[in-house]
């Protein structure tokens, strides 16, 4: 500082003065001249001392002053837990093209609304997620799909003029559809839970509210992930949009729940931590469905991932689930051949439209409770009575997985009993089913050129059972082939190609024909 340079110039000056008349005797202007020049230094003093005295008051006044101008809060204040949440998503567009097809109007997807004639683009899904640690014990999800649209946008049903009555085994069944004008892409809850850890390291927790039910690797990973564009049928068939109401216990080691992170993490395509061991209740109707008895589902799933010495990892899982579904239902006109080709065949007096029976305890008919034959034009549609308890539905299923790095290779089987419409169509009752799905699959990094990362993958499945969550519960035949690639450009960015050779039963409408497709099938999907 100017003070200090200039004590330490007036000291040396004294003390060469001092010095100089040491030797000599002083006269009394000499002796005027030092008390002047000591003045002048303790007056200097005096200022640099009150200097700093102003400095330090000014830098604490700023320090205080500082946070509170900026809006937030003492560095050592704790955050908000809104402040501790974060937001992302992603968005797929679609477009499904039907090269060829046997029954053009039977085209039919479960999974997606833009599989049929006279499609083009669609919003397949776009999810804005919130999620956050908002304590050392206390997690929240929130999920939304922006891209939800109501059912009843299309139907596969006869129309007006289109005559019903088949006299002639075998007669090509003629439909043509017949279309709503519905909006779509509406807002709709996926997930809302928060997860309640009973320890600091979050390995026993329990989830509670709306989530994924933990049945089915492919179910519990997320589209984002996924390679191909759907589900496999013999698998989601279970689980209304994978998701219901309930409380599910999760127990994730913590070097386990490190490791399921990381599979997703490192675009190794995992399917997230649900518990190393996993058990839970829910209602059983489904996703953002009321429940419709007074049971409940219970499920268990136990997965083991192993990291070989050589990096490869391997995970093997077994799941299973029992419960009572309520299956929905709606007036159809009974026919035979269900899931063939030639479905719509009415033999002659066959009976006329009505509701589908439920075969289930709590049910009425004409027989007291007891199913012993089938009644005659509109007298088989009878209503719920004593308490409707649903239909039988348990499932065990069988996993196994080799993450690729890069060859990767999954596997999924599953066997149980569950609704299922009856082949003369007039009662839905507990029958067998299985089915399962394999896919290979190679992850290839580009160095070379810098174009990105590409999934190159075959994927079979096979289904035969009632797809429960269909109106009437239709019994269902799968048999398709995909082939595809996904293309990984950027980080935020992907784009799947798919060849689908697509041999498998309308469910959306009766007669529940049988049709085989050619499908070449494209999706961008963007991150965010």
């Amino acid at each position: 500082m100017k003070f200090r340079s200039g004590y330490r110039a007036l000291a040396m000056a004294a003390l060469g003065l001092s010095a100089a008349f040491a030797a000599a005797p002083a006269s009394a202007d000499t002796a005027a001249e030092i008390r002047a020049l000591k003045a002048r230094l303790n007056k200097l003093e005096a200022e640099e001392a009150a200097a700093r005295r102003a400095a330090k008051a000014a830098a604490q006044q700023t320090a205080h002053a500082a946070p509170a101008a900026a809006g937030h809060a003492a560095p050592d204040a704790p955050k908000h837990w809104y402040e501790k949440l974060s937001i992302r998503g992603y968005t797929q567009m679609r477009y499904n093209d039907t090269i060829d097809a046997s029954g053009w109007n039977d085209v039919y997807s479960p999974h997606d609304r833009s599989v049929g004639p006279r499609r083009n683009f669609l919003l397949r899904r776009t999810r804005l997620i919130f999620s956050g640690d908002v304590s050392s014990h206390l997690y929240l999800y929130l999920q939304m799909d922006m891209a939800s649209a109501p059912s009843g946008t299309f139907s596969n049903a006869a129309t007006a003029g289109v005559n019903p009555t088949y006299a002639f085994y075998n007669q090509p069944y003629v439909q043509i559809g017949t279309y709503g004008n519905s909006a779509g892409n509406f807002a709709q809850m996926r997930d809302a839970y928060a997860d309640i850890s009973i320890d600091e390291k979050k390995e026993f927790r329990f989830r509670v509210g709306q989530s994924k039910i933990p049945y089915g690797f492919e179910n519990m990973q997320s589209s984002q992930n996924r390679l191909a564009l759907d589900r496999a049928d013999a698998i989601n068939s279970c689980c209304k949009d994978e998701r219901d109401l309930g409380v599910f216990f999760y127990y994730t080691p913590e070097h386990v729940r490190h490791l399921l992170r990381d599979l997703v993490k490192n675009n190794l395509k995992g399917s997230g931590d649900y518990g190393m061991f996993a058990l839970g209740v829910y209602n059983g109707q489904g996703a953002n469905r009321i429940e419709l008895n007074n049971g409940v589902h219970i499920v268990s799933r136990f997965t083991y991932p192993y990291v070989f010495e050589n990096g490869q990892i391997v995970e093997a899982s077994i799941q299973g689930y029992t419960g009572r579904y309520m299956p929905a239902t709606s007036s159809i006109t009974p026919s035979v051949g269900m899931t063939t080709n030639w479905a719509g065949y009415r033999p002659p007096g066959w009976f006329g439209a009505g509701v589908p029976f439920i075969n289930a305890p709590g049910y009425n008919n004409l027989n007291n409770l007891v199913l012993g034959n089938y009644p005659g034009v509109g007298a088989y549609s009878y209503g719920c009575l004593n308490g409707c308890q649903g239909v039988k539905d348990d499932r065990v299923a069988v996993t196994g997985v080799i993450y690729p790095q890069p060859f990767g290779l999954k596997a999924e089987w599953n066997w149980g009993r569950g609704p299922a419409l009856d082949p003369t169509q007039t009662y839905i009752r507990s029958a067998g089913l299985n089915g399962g799905y394999i896919e290979a699959t190679y992850k290839y990094d580009d160095m070379m050129f810098g174009l990105g990362t590409f999934f190159p993958f075959v994927k079979w499945q096979y289904f035969n059972g009632g797809w429960k969550t269909e109106t009437n519960a239709p019994s269902a035949r799968t048999y398709e082939l995909d082939v595809g690639v996904e293309w990984q450009p950027l980080p935020e960015v992907e784009v799947t190609a798919i060849y689908s050779r697509m041999n498998r039963t309308n469910t959306g409408a009766a007669p529940y024909r049988q049709f085989q497709a050619d499908l070449l099938r494209m999706q961008l999907q963007w991150n965010y």
